[in-house]
């Protein structure tokens, strides 16, 4: 007998401060028999630090995040609605097995589709991009019985707008002018291209130099480590004051390795570490571009210490052209650097510098987050569209699903300001 999809309204108290309010949630089996059974869904705190398994997903403000237990028969077509005023949904896969050529097609209720397919986060629970409309149906397009995929969460909204801030070369001797810029744009994320504090990185250093400034960020901040935090052997206090003294991973990622990526509403954020290895053919490379493959979202963001492009105390570094040229292979859309402590924004371009408007990824010299300034002085095969080499200040990240505005907002007293759209490369 074929029964209606039935549509329940669960009263939801959000838990891990999310909002609370009424859920109007849709979900089905469909079967081959035409069986359509109810999926029952309930809320859950949203994540928001590294853990192994899982690809961190950072909601815009106010979204809610629900929990939609697994399906009665594995293999068949999904639908789920959130509330008819959310704009958006995406969902999450816990599970993506996909053999062959199989694939898992994702369609928004207003419009929006994309397929999934074995290159998509094999073995990692991962949110998919947003889709338009309330409502998003999954259709598995399986031929082998090796392939499944379980949806077990989404998240919903009306906002489709996230804020990031950014800088790199921080605690130095004014990181407590640029605080208050920080808390001023309220970020869903903090980023730091690295020399967080300084001389040398130690924990000392950061927790009584960082912390009593940006540390007040620490829940919200994904860190890149500067050439100063490996002053301290293997970085140690750097990664002892973000995952914890002695711990494996964490903020920082992985300690051995200090690279890793997240999501932040449709944007995909790879943290990279320029003080290791990072040759074609060296780990971190190889993981960069497998990483940048599996990403389902329409924006990419790289960031890490020593700029690609340069031109104050230092000239351009050939030896993160490896990074820039997965990036640029895989059509990302912005760089942040640090190292020269100055502010550059650069032209799209290509890894060797060559300017492309038509496919070039943008670079943002950031290196203004409080540590003495440099001059002007070194040469780059980079095209410089604005520079400025006397403020001190912090980058403010506004992101959509299709593009971004890239701010320089100055420290109190200085008027040196920036400012720059730019839209996502179809990926």
């Amino acid at each position: 007998m074929n029964r209606p999809s039935r549509r329940t309204t669960i009263a939801a108290l959000v838990t891990g401060g999310l909002l609370a309010g009424a859920l109007t949630i849709v979900a089905t089996n469909s079967s081959s028999s035409g069986d359509a059974r109810p999926v029952a869904a309930s809320v859950e705190p949203q994540q928001d630090t590294i853990v192994a398994g899982e690809q961190l997903q950072l909601a815009e403000s106010g979204a809610k995040t629900v929990a939609v237990p697994a399906l009665a028969k594995a293999g068949t077509s999904q639908q789920v609605c959130a509330s008819t005023d959310s704009r958006w949904v995406r969902v999450r896969f816990r599970e993506l097995t996909l053999a062959g050529k199989d694939t898992v097609t994702v369609t928004g209720s207003a419009g929006g589709q994309y397929t999934l397919k074995a290159t998509n986060w094999a073995g990692k629970a991962f949110y998919t991009r947003a889709f338009a409309g309330n409502c998003v149906t999954v259709k598995p397009n399986f031929t082998s019985s090796a392939s499944s995929y379980r949806v077990d969460a989404y998240q919903a909204g009306v906002l489709a707008t996230v804020t990031v801030a950014a800088a790199g070369d921080i605690c130095g001797s004014a990181c407590n002018q640029t605080r208050p810029l920080v808390e001023a744009m309220n970020p869903t994320a903090v980023i730091t291209a690295g020399d967080n504090a300084y001389e040398s990185g130690t924990l000392s250093e950061y927790n009584n130099s960082y912390n009593p400034q940006w540390g007040v960020f620490k829940s919200k901040t994904f860190p890149t480590p500067g050439n100063h935090e490996y002053v301290t052997a293997n970085a140690k206090g750097y990664f002892d004051y973000f995952n914890g003294v002695g711990q494996a991973t964490g903020r920082a990622g992985d300690r051995t390795k200090g690279y890793y990526s997240y999501d932040v509403g449709d944007w995909h954020f790879v943290a990279l570490n320029s003080n290791i290895a990072k040759t074609s053919t060296s780990a971190q490379v190889q993981w960069l571009r497998a990483d940048l493959a599996a990403s389902t979202k329409p924006c990419t963001a790289a960031y890490w210490h020593h700029s690609r492009f340069a031109a104050g105390n230092y000239s351009d570094n050939t030896s993160v052209q490896p990074f820039f040229q997965a990036l640029y292979d895989y059509k990302a859309d912005l760089v942040i650097s640090g190292h020269d402590h100055n502010y550059i924004r650069f032209a799209p371009s290509k890894p060797d510098g060559t300017k492309d408007t038509t496919n070039g990824v943008r670079q943002l010299l950031i290196g203004t987050g409080g540590r003495a300034l440099y001059g002007a002085g070194g040469t780059t095969k980079a095209t410089i569209e604005k520079k400025d080499y006397n403020t001190f200040g912090v980058g403010k990240l506004t992101l959509t699903a299709t593009g971004y505005t890239a701010d320089f907002v100055p420290v109190a007293g200085r008027t040196f300001t920036d400012s720059v759209q730019g839209t996502c490369h179809p990926k």
